[in-house]
């Protein structure tokens, strides 16, 4: 193994361990929280409390996956977002519950995410649709 390949994998590592620290602790504040608080914040966010603690367990990270990808696709999230906010929600809800995080972000770092975005990405055809 090189050097540079270790840092990578030592980086993706450290990333993910980062990313399961900040759930368990989101997850740990919404436990915290008077259960109408959670459902509010829920409801603010357009989903249910189950979706809603779902997303809060699972998608750490995804937001800059999402954004990552969306530049991929030559997509101007900050356009989309301000245009078509209820889209980008479920798009980002959608990324935030994908199980092929470690994919698509191996594909993004190699270049190789929109070609192969078919293959893993649920949000593919959304993107796709809108270029």
């Amino acid at each position: 193994m090189t050097a540079s390949s270790a840092r990578e994998v030592f980086h993706r590592v450290a990333e993910k361990w980062q990313d399961f620290r900040s759930a368990r602790a989101a997850l740990a504040e919404l436990d915290e929280c008077d259960p109408s608080v959670v459902a509010e914040l829920a409801r603010d966010a357009g989903m249910d409390v189950a979706d809603f603690r779902d997303i809060v367990g699972k998608g750490v990270g995804a937001d800059r996956l999402m954004l990552r990808m969306m530049q991929a696709y030559g997509i101007d999230a900050a356009r989309l977002e301000r245009e078509a906010p209820a889209f980008f929600r479920d798009v980002a809800v959608s990324c935030s519950k994908c199980g092929d995080k470690g994919r698509c972000r191996r594909e993004l770092d190699n270049g190789t995410a929109r070609g192969h975005a078919a293959e893993f990405c649920p949000n593919q055809p959304s993107f796709a649709a809108i270029i």
